[in-house]
């Protein structure tokens, strides 16, 4: 995977996670076009440099709090 795919891939994860239309892990994973573990990788990532990122099980999907 080249960083400018990496790049695109985050920044349209930070758009649904705006946009709270996420889906479930599986679902995101679809729409990026990548496994359910990257997802869980990218997500913990962008919360260790500081996002304020949680998961509603009730609307399953990600958002910033």
């Amino acid at each position: 995977m080249t960083y400018e795919t990496t790049l695109t891939r985050e920044k349209h994860l930070k758009e649904l996670i705006k946009q709270e239309s996420t889906g479930t892990p599986e679902q995101l994973a679809a729409k990026l076009n990548t496994s359910e573990s990257t997802i869980y990788r990218m997500i913990r990532t962008l919360k260790s440099l500081g996002e304020p990122i949680d998961y509603s099980k009730v609307r399953q999907t990600y958002y910033y709090k």
